[in-house]
């Protein structure tokens, strides 16, 4: 019965992005060729492959025969390996991850590709089919649970409109891996907003795009004329030898032990890339250049920490952050972003202020804590819910 739902959902899901300019059709002939066209460019570029202990297939390719430098004019561009932005953020940052990533717990070589490349996951033609319908899927408002209440739904903080340009922002995320099923999600992210533009970085629960149910590192990209998870589109530079997107997060936050992950983005203003900055470290593990954004490329206008999840049609919503039906205002129960911080318009790394938070309906909820005088928390927000929004229909 439950393989019968599944499918149904689906068959609804396929339906109506087949009415929509951008759905299946598109995914699915037009784009046939074009799919066919990257995997086998992508495999002339491969050095050498290696794998993962979670069974991934990755190809070393250089960085600088990587196909996105010559779509952003960036041919002639030289950078010092490893790719680190120019300048950095300012300030005392005693913000230590919980978890730190060691090449040798994820790699079946455990150290990843040699100096000079970078991992590039092989995927398969139904890879790509998959990444271009989640991408569907996190772009559309296409998709409700009723005609007013759609099926995506967040419990975020934000910055205030206050005309202020962030050079980023940062924070740590308590790692969780909740139940998903079918075409749902469930993430937990950092966000950079201006205009048109947007950037996302965390962790997601979602097998639409990864195949799996495994709690996984992504980025989202959105300009005003394309958007993908990834690599998926030439967006993100990958820059980093042994950390890809799209690695699984372990271990799990439980009721013993709380883990969780820095993630940074910062603009870099002398040249107007966006730089992803990963672990206690601050490792860089990608950028954007600045020609991909009309907007972004001069800033953000909004910082954006906290939870989004989506269902479709006919399934009820999936459990966000630890799963709780209810906040306990405690981080051992409780899904976490720690540390928020924004990066402001000299560089600097400061405790967020002027925040407001935002919660859709009342399955998912969302505390903004403030400053809890702790040096480990400072600026605190708790977010998450057991999920079961229905729409109002009974399943």
């Amino acid at each position: 019965m439950a393989k019968m739902v599944v499918l149904l959902v689906l068959f609804t899901l396929f339906l109506s992005f087949s009415t929509n300019e951008v759905g299946c059709k598109r995914i699915y002939r037009e784009d046939h060729m074009e799919l066919k066209r990257q995997l086998k460019h992508l495999n002339k570029l491969a050095k050498k492959t290696i794998r993962t202990k979670y069974g991934d297939t990755y190809d070393c390719i250089n960085l600088y025969e990587h196909p996105f430098f010559n779509y952003h004019s960036l041919k002639n561009h030289t950078y010092d390996f490893p790719v680190r932005s120019t300048s950095n953020p300012k300030g005392i940052r005693d913000q230590k991850s919980s978890l730190l990533f060691n090449p040798s717990n994820f790699w079946l070589n455990g150290k990843g590709c040699p100096d000079g490349m970078v991992p590039i996951k092989r995927n398969t033609e139904d890879d790509l089919k998959r990444a271009k319908l989640a991408t569907e899927i996190h772009n559309s408002k296409y998709k409700p649970l009723t005609i007013d209440r759609p099926g995506t739904h967040y419990a975020i903080v934000r910055t205030k409109n206050t005309n202020i340009v962030y050079h980023g922002g940062s924070t740590s995320i308590s790692i969780y891996n909740p139940k998903v099923e079918g075409t749902q999600y469930s993430s937990a992210r950092i966000k950079v907003l201006n205009g048109p533009d947007s950037i996302e970085v965390g962790w997601t629960v979602n097998p639409t795009l990864y195949n799996d149910t495994s709690t996984r590192l992504y980025t989202f990209t959105k300009t005003s004329n394309s958007s993908c998870f990834n690599t998926f589109c030439k967006s993100i530079i990958p820059t980093s030898t042994d950390i890809p997107l799209g690695i699984p997060i372990v271990p799990i936050s439980t009721l013993d032990q709380q883990f969780d992950m820095k993630f940074m983005l910062f603009w870099d203003s002398s040249n107007g890339n966006w730089f992803l900055k990963f672990g206690q470290d601050e490792t860089d593990i990608g950028f954007w250049p600045k020609n991909v954004f009309t907007a972004l490329g001069d800033g953000a206008s909004y910082v954006e920490w906290g939870g989004e999840v989506f269902s479709p049609p006919d399934m009820p919503s999936p459990p966000m952050g630890s799963g709780r039906a209810h906040l306990q205002q405690d981080t051992v129960f409780d899904a976490y972003c720690r540390q928020i911080k924004t990066i402001n318009e000299t560089d600097f790394v400061v405790n967020a202020v002027d925040t407001e938070k935002l919660s859709d309906i009342q399955q998912y909820e969302v505390l903004d804590e403030g400053m809890t005088g702790a040096a480990d928390f400072q600026h605190l927000v708790l977010f998450g819910g057991a999920g079961g929004y229905t729409g109002n229909k009974d399943f």
